[in-house]
């Protein structure tokens, strides 16, 4: 899996478990998780960190910081995929 793969595999999960899945005004599919939203370059930017082995919160913190509500969906997101394909 590389970034690319790891953002359209999350967005599809988050979809598939009911978040609302949006375009921003940078033309960018963002996942809105109520109070906060990632977007797709987020998520692409979070790839390298977790799959070397950093919290999905800590690499939520590095990359998007400001997004404490983001952390619990993206962790059971995250744990759902498998980063070795």
């Amino acid at each position: 899996m590389n970034a690319i793969d790891f953002a359209t595999q999350v967005i599809k999960l988050a979809r598939f478990h009911g978040y609302k899945i949006q375009t921003n005004r940078l033309g960018l599919e963002q996942i809105d998780f109520g109070n906060k939203k990632l977007h797709s370059d987020h998520l692409q930017r979070m790839f390298p960190l977790i799959s070397s082995g950093i919290e999905v919160n800590k690499a939520i913190d590095q990359v998007a910081p400001g997004r404490p509500c983001c952390h619990r969906p993206m962790r059971e997101l995250v744990a759902e995929l498998s980063l070795d394909d």
